[in-house]
């Protein structure tokens, strides 16, 4: 004989309750205006039947489906996979599988492309709430989710002009907290800070926290801008032998540069405390941004109709 798996359904709850479907309906979905006694008892009888939710059909009633776009920055097809944005997916998943939200992904070489594959998501998968891994001036993505008034938070501090709700670290605290802890625990009094030419808002506030420490102590600042085809941190470190220690903006960055790096033998601290910086660089100090305590806040953020920013702590290891 074959078995039948028999699914309860919303009428099964609200009869075994002895209330109407669509009051069944909102004590599962937490409605204030439903009694808490009842919503305790009507969620005790769908445990009981092995009720299961259709979420992405209650979803869809609404226009929605049940996913969230994440937003990647402009990629080339060629660069690396960033750890840092590894770490942030994994705490957003962990923050959405409570909330049955899926994760969809917008990755692209052009601000073109990626404008599309969001509008694509927005447009034909019914994608109404976005997580955006970064934040630059004039974005046609964000300008496209503002226009729309779409459910959106940026990870990262927002730009001037855009007050949108927001997650990030005190990357100033950060950057100064760093060139301190290297200089407090090293026989070094010259360090430089490594950056990309790109100039990232996370960057900018990293070498603020850098400089204004230096600035307290009464010492110079150096800046070295990584280039694929430009000059080398060697060549760098060769026009500025003073230099005698290196605050490195991000894991990424520290990755590419390590090969020359190594040869100078110079303490480093590196921002993003990454499985693949601690596999290549074991003796080097890092700065943990915590990005999966950012995921998760950014996705805690995402469905809060009250908060506008959150900022996580770093921590710092040697």
């Amino acid at each position: 004989m074959v078995g039948v798996v028999y699914l309860s359904t919303i009428k099964d709850i609200a009869q075994a309750a002895g209330v109407s479907v669509s009051t069944a309906s909102r004590a599962l979905n937490n409605n204030p205006r439903i009694s808490l006694k009842t919503r305790q008892r009507v969620k005790e009888i769908a445990d009981q039947l092995g009720y299961l939710p259709n979420y992405n059909a209650q979803n869809l009633t609404r226009g929605e489906s049940n996913m969230v776009g994440l937003v990647f920055p402009v990629t080339s097809d060629t660069a690396p996979a960033n750890p840092f944005h590894i770490d942030l997916m994994r705490g957003i998943s962990v923050a959405l599988k409570p909330l049955h939200y899926e994760m969809v992904v917008a990755i692209a070489p052009t601000a073109a492309e990626l404008l599309e594959s969001v509008q694509s998501m927005v447009n034909q998968s019914k994608v109404h709430n976005f997580l955006v891994f970064y934040t630059v001036e004039n974005d046609p993505v964000t300008n496209y989710l503002r226009q729309h008034q779409l459910n959106f938070v940026v990870i990262g501090h927002p730009t001037a002009h855009h007050p949108d709700r927001y997650v990030d670290n005190d990357n100033v605290a950060a950057g100064k907290e760093a060139t301190a802890h290297l200089l407090d625990n090293h026989p070094v009094s010259h360090p430089a800070f490594l950056q990309s030419t790109d100039d990232w808002v996370y960057e900018h506030s990293r070498r603020l926290g850098y400089e204004a420490c230096l600035e307290e102590r009464g010492l110079p600042a150096y800046t070295w801008r990584y280039q694929d085809a430009g000059a080398s941190v060697l060549d760098f470190l060769a026009a500025h032998p003073e230099v005698d220690s290196l605050v490195c903006a991000d894991d990424l960055l520290l990755v590419r540069i390590n090969d020359q790096l190594q040869s100078t033998g110079f303490p480093v601290v590196c921002f993003n405390n990454s499985r693949l910086v601690g596999m290549l660089l074991r003796d080097n100090e890092r700065i943990d941004m915590q990005p999966r305590k950012l995921g998760q806040a950014a996705v805690n953020l995402l469905f809060d109709p009250v908060a506008d920013h959150e900022i996580v702590d770093f921590t710092i290891y040697d």
